[in-house]
């Protein structure tokens, strides 16, 4: 039999109620693992992007966006919007 590199808490959860999804992965472990393993090798790694700056540029592509009207934005009245959705009845 071939031995696992995991005990079988890790892989399928709590072997001792028999039921449960495997666990999930560490996300942050294995984006350390990755980094590690292209350094090894000698390739160049990439600095992940600071989460607020990503947050600043998201932003700024809706505010472009709101300014030249291609985004509505939420400064109109209910009555002055469309109706949502389309109606056949008058108002």
């Amino acid at each position: 039999m071939v031995h696992h590199h995991k005990s079988n808490r890790a892989v399928e959860g709590n072997p001792d109620d028999r039921r449960g999804m495997p666990l999930r992965p560490d996300v942050d472990a294995l984006e350390r693992r990755t980094q590690e393993d292209l350094r090894d090798v000698g390739l160049r790694v990439k600095k992940p992007e600071r989460p607020a700056k990503q947050y600043e540029a998201i932003q700024n592509e809706v505010d472009r966006e709101v300014d030249s009207g291609e985004m509505p934005s939420g400064k109109m009245s209910r009555a002055q919007r469309d109706a949502f959705p389309p109606t056949r009845y008058g108002r």
